[in-house]
């Protein structure tokens, strides 16, 4: 696939997942005091010049994410977008290798992508996370990015990028995603397409999306803030607005539930599966040259 193509995939999903009504989040009318809306449309946009890079390279994935952490960092005075980037550099790296667009294809590809990945991209990422400095408890096992000797431990245990996603996967759903296929993503993906026939709305569509993914797959990001029954509870409501017809005012009181505590609550690891999700999306519609969404 054309590696400008993959580029706007990845810059226009960051702005649509960020313009969309997502409960808890930054949206277009829900900002919180460390972190406003336009630094995530700034940040999203900015770190699309290494995607391009990206996407014409079949290795160094942890360098690339780590550039990719660099040039968003310049635009947003908190971590913004190193999920999202941990989620877009391999789904760009993947559409490189393929002509066009196939959700098969493309999966296997971040499969082989993800897992073919080595000690130094492991170091890279870890250095990627020291410059987000993103919220982040001590992991229950394996190296603890936020300690001196992490890199060396790596080095030492021979610990792949790959491997450390792995064992930080039964608690963290973005490692999950590289452990297991990006699962979350293409079911997001489907379910955006089938929302927008729906609505033929992109901000329904995406709504819809997040609620989805929220109500199936607790938010590792509340759980570490908070705990594992305060994510489940929080699934447990989103589950309830869509069985109670999907209805505004619904939606608008849990948003307001979720951004009581200030950002304490908010739903941001399923955000950076809807960026990914809408990347896949926006990479299928492209390829059709079906690229108006209303």
């Amino acid at each position: 696939m054309n590696p400008y193509d993959i580029m706007k995939a990845s810059q226009i999903a960051c702005c649509l997942e960020v313009s969309s009504f997502k409960p808890g989040n930054v949206h277009r009318n829900r900002e919180y005091d460390d972190i406003k809306y336009h630094h995530f449309l700034s940040s999203g946009i900015a770190f699309g010049n290494v995607v391009y890079e990206a996407c014409q390279d079949n290795k160094d994935i942890g360098k690339y994410i780590k550039l990719a952490v660099i040039e968003s960092k310049k635009w947003s005075p908190t971590n913004a977008n190193l999920g999202i980037i941990m989620l877009h550099i391999p789904i760009a790296m993947s559409s490189g290798k393929i002509d066009e667009f196939d959700e098969n294809t493309l999966k296997k590809e971040i499969i082989s992508t993800t897992k073919n990945t080595t000690v130094n991209d492991a170091v890279n990422v870890y250095e990627a996370i020291e410059i987000a400095i993103p919220n982040i408890n001590p992991p229950k096992e394996g190296p603890d990015a936020q300690k001196n000797d992490a890199k060396q431990e790596l080095i030492e245990k021979n610990l792949t990028l790959y491997d450390v996603f792995k064992i930080s996967s039964t608690w963290d759903s973005i490692s999950k995603e590289w452990a297991e296929g990006f699962n979350i993503s293409f079911k997001g993906y489907n379910l955006l397409n089938e929302y927008y026939n729906e609505y033929n709305n992109i901000n329904l569509a995406t709504t819809k999306t997040f609620l989805s993914i929220l109500s199936e797959h607790p938010d590792t990001l509340i759980a570490r803030k908070k705990d594992l029954d305060t994510s489940k509870m929080v699934s447990e409501m989103a589950k309830n607005i869509l069985d109670e017809g999907f209805k505004k005012e619904d939606i608008e009181e849990f948003d307001k539930f979720l951004s009581k505590e200030g950002n304490k609550l908010n739903p941001g690891t399923t955000a950076d599966l809807v960026a990914s999700s809408l990347m896949i999306f926006l990479l299928d519609r492209i390829d059709k040259n079906d690229t108006i969404l209303w």
